[in-house]
């Protein structure tokens, strides 16, 4: 008989084993969190594009039911006798009251605009990268109502020489100077982007690019040196600068883009010339074939 027995011994980890196994993890966490950013912020910026999309369906929906003429943009969703005392205009893109589901809107037929039976809750609902920045905000319209909460219900808005008859502008599609470089709806900002914003300065400005910011249903690009609105500049945001980054931009053809703030900035022209300085968005968003004043190259 063997009296020599075999025993099989487990070893234990030892408290420093573990502790490397928990730093190595920690170290692999803290080197993944940024790309898993990186991941979730694009994620997001292609939701907000893909909202954008529909947008450019629902729009052409409408121009193929009313003879390629667009509405005015400032009563694509609402009309002007929805802009009353203790819900104005002003604060509509985050007045729950005014939403698709709002009984205000049930009740008041004659506040819907061209549009309204075109769009839905879900289809009409905000970028969530600018729902998130805009909770923890205020409406910088000077009119804000401060019994109306902030609750994002849309950032798209449409671009002011369509449907238009001013100089700029075109009522029908067949008239649009290039419906592929046109702009019809765009992102914006919560606030103006300007040097001497009290909030978010945009330091390496010399002079506004936005003087207003979202406040209505209206995205107005104006002639140099009026700059009234622009694009939004929140998406990829470089080291945080939320005036730095790219807005979509779906145009009267149906695609969509992604718009650089620089872009905004510096644009390479008519005749092959870079404009310079703000108002260079106004070249998606002149819409007439005549030039605005002045000519392409004096903007």
């Amino acid at each position: 008989m063997n009296n020599n027995i075999t025993m099989n011994t487990k070893r234990a980890f030892t408290i420093w084993e573990l502790l490397c196994v928990i730093i190595v993890i920690f170290l692999l966490f803290a080197l993944l969190m940024p790309a898993l950013s990186r991941v979730r912020t694009m994620s997001s910026g292609a939701i907000c594009g893909s909202y954008l999309q529909t947008y450019g369906i629902l729009g052409q929906q409408y121009l193929n039911d009313n003879d390629e003429f667009f509405p005015k943009a400032g009563e694509w969703l609402y009309t002007t006798k929805s802009n009353t005392e203790s819900h104005p205009i002003g604060c509509r893109w985050h007045d729950m009251a005014m939403n698709q589901t709002g009984e205000i809107m049930n009740k008041s037929p004659e506040y819907r605009g061209k549009m309204w039976t075109y769009f839905d809750k879900r289809s009409i609902r905000p970028c969530p990268i600018f729902r998130d920045l805009t909770e923890s905000r205020v409406c910088e319209n000077p009119g804000h109502k401060r019994n109306i909460d902030i609750e994002p219900q849309y950032n798209y808005t449409m671009n002011g020489y369509l449907g238009a008859e001013e100089n700029g502008g075109v009522r029908k599609q067949s008239e649009v100077r290039d419906p592929g470089r046109v702009f019809f709806f765009a992102e914006e900002n919560s606030w103006s982007l300007r040097p001497d914003h009290s909030a978010l300065p945009a330091t390496w400005l010399s002079a506004p690019l936005s003087t207003k910011a979202l406040d209505d249903t209206v995205l107005l690009i104006s002639p140099t040196p009026n700059a009234i609105n622009c694009f939004a500049t929140y998406h990829g945001a470089p080291g945080g600068d939320l005036n730095r980054g790219y807005s979509n931009v779906l145009f009267v053809d149906g695609h969509v883009e992604l718009i650089s703030v620089e872009d905004q900035l510096r644009k390479t022209m008519h005749g092959g010339k870079s404009r310079l300085g703000p108002a260079g968005n106004l070249s998606w968003a002149w819409a007439s074939k005549l030039p605005p004043p002045g000519g392409w190259d004096a903007q």
